[in-house]
């Protein structure tokens, strides 16, 4: 069985979600779709005691605010600060398409000098390349930086996080496990 995607289907996934979700945008849409998934799937499970239960509640959701909080405002922020520092100067100009680039200043680190051997971008065209290599270099930037928030950010968070919801999933397993026992102030 083979799956067709049309050709309207797939110039929305290129000229939409290709242009507009990016790193941090992704991040953001796998968090909440495992905030919606992964607290459900370890509430049901039966098989562990109910205190296992509500501790791994608890910590999932811990790690998902804080894996997806910083990925997304260190993606965010990665790709900012690549933008900082790779403006660029279009050094020569032919015929109406950019022959030759560079960095405007000299703290532009993260821009290439670019020499085509035929002008054939134009300078539409190259703002394009341009938004996709900034948005690249910062999803780059990112993941080296998130390999010391991890320890620094996410982790400390989640311990916040799950030693504040453990209580009180363990409170409505406890409610639904007993439902007998009247709880005070209903």
């Amino acid at each position: 069985m083979s799956i067709v995607i049309n050709n309207k289907s797939r110039l929305f996934i290129s000229n939409v979600i290709g242009r507009y979700i990016n790193s941090p945008e992704q991040r953001l849409i796998q968090g909440l779709t495992a905030l919606g998934l992964q607290p459900v799937i370890d509430y049901y499970n039966h098989s562990a005691d109910d205190e296992t239960r509500a501790v791994s509640v608890a910590r999932t959701i811990g790690k998902i605010i804080a894996g997806t909080g910083v990925g997304v405002l260190v993606r965010y922020g990665a790709i900012y600060s690549a933008k900082k520092f790779s403006a660029y100067a279009v050094k020569e100009l032919e015929n109406g398409f950019i022959k030759k680039v560079g960095p405007l200043r000299k703290r532009d680190i993260f821009m290439p000098s670019i020499n085509y051997e035929e002008a054939s971008k134009t300078p539409k065209e190259f703002e394009r390349m341009y938004d996709n290599y900034i948005k690249t270099m910062g999803t780059l930037l990112a993941s080296f930086a998130m390999v010391f928030t991890n320890f620094l950010l996410d982790v400390p968070i989640t311990r916040f996080v799950t030693k504040k919801l453990t209580p009180v999933v363990r409170k409505k397993i406890d409610k639904e496990d007993h439902p007998e026992v009247k709880q005070p102030h209903e």
